[in-house]
């Protein structure tokens, strides 16, 4: 497979050098006689720099098409960062470029805040993708045509590929590997030590996400100190000064969810904390966050977070004896 990794001035380090290495990995790993994978580095600067300051050593723009193209992130951590970076000479001709590779047939990939790239290009308009968690109401807001599934680890739709944050870069490059040999991608996953995960979901901070609106933030700070009581809309609406039809608009044009779902986010974290943390049994955790029992606790858990009660404590205490 012919593969071009685009960048650009201020490429993300670890994004970049992730999904060389995990190639790289696949070739050394997959024998001189199976299908390799050739992966070039290519930019419409003749110099580029990394966030970091090193040099990227690039290849010419190839003549003939390549098979799929990968975007790694720009190193903008906040939303104002990544809006301001689209607008950048190099990122509109890197863009430019994406138009006309995808209008040729050519597949188009990004991971974390390079997403925002394949976005400014219109390639992700009408489809489904993914992006870094904490960007999520700035990528619905400049992208409003997208579909954004910011919980997914990796969202695969029609011509292009979205992973999520940072690391999922290594998703990216082994969903690419696992598309010509899972059994390779299984090989290349275990050597670089990398679980199974297709959810962001256990990584994101609600809090975090709603800083993007002072009315969301408001019912975050009122649902956290009232999670274990029932909830009713138009009671917290009246609570945080709003009416009931413009708290549920604002919520879902903010975080793509309605509040109940948010809701459900905010509940998982705090049973998720108090799991790790303390020795409580599972129904009294549910309980403290707003539960009825623990059985519907351990059915998000899995549903959600894709993991179980044994799997947080094992991590959260230390090796002390699970006590559910």
């Amino acid at each position: 497979m012919r593969i071009a990794v685009l960048v650009v001035d201020d490429a993300f380090d670890t994004g970049l050098a992730s999904v060389l290495d995990t190639f790289e990995t696949a070739n050394e790993l997959a024998g001189a006689h199976a299908t390799r994978h050739e992966v070039i580095v290519v930019s419409p600067r003749t110099r580029v720099r990394t966030h970091h300051g090193f040099t990227i050593p690039l290849s010419p723009l190839p003549r003939r098409a390549p098979e799929l193209v990968i975007v790694p992130a720009l190193a903008c951590k906040q939303p104002d960062a990544i809006v301001a970076a689209l607008d950048r000479a190099d990122v509109a001709d890197a863009v430019g470029l994406l138009q006309r590779w995808h209008a040729s047939g050519v597949r188009l990939a990004a991971a974390c805040t390079g997403t925002f790239v394949l976005g400014r290009a219109g390639v992700l308009d009408g489809g489904r993708a993914t992006t870094s968690w904490w960007l999520g109401p700035t990528f619905r807001r400049e992208f409003p045509a997208v579909e954004l599934e910011e919980s997914s680890m990796l969202v695969i739709d029609r011509q292009t590929l979205t992973a999520g944050a940072a690391l999922a870069h290594i998703d990216l490059a082994l969903a690419l590997i696992r598309e010509r040999s899972p059994s390779l991608a299984s090989l290349v996953a275990r050597h670089l030590l990398i679980d199974d995960r297709p959810s962001q979901a256990a990584f994101a901070a609600p809090e975090h996400i709603a800083h993007d609106d002072e009315l969301v933030k408001r019912f975050e700070v009122w649902i956290r100190g009232h999670l274990a009581e029932p909830f009713a809309i138009a009671h917290v609406a009246r609570a945080v000064g709003s009416s009931e039809r413009t708290l549920q608009r604002r919520i879902r044009a903010v975080l793509g969810k309605p509040p109940v779902a948010f809701v459900q986010d905010l509940r998982l974290e705090r049973a998720v904390h108090l799991l790790r943390v303390t020795q409580g049994s599972v129904d009294e955790i549910a309980g403290a966050v707003g539960y009825g029992d623990g059985s519907t606790l351990r059915t998000l858990l899995r549903r959600r977070l894709h993991t179980g009660v044994r799997e947080l404590r094992r991590v959260g205490l230390r090796g002390r004896p699970p006590s559910a």
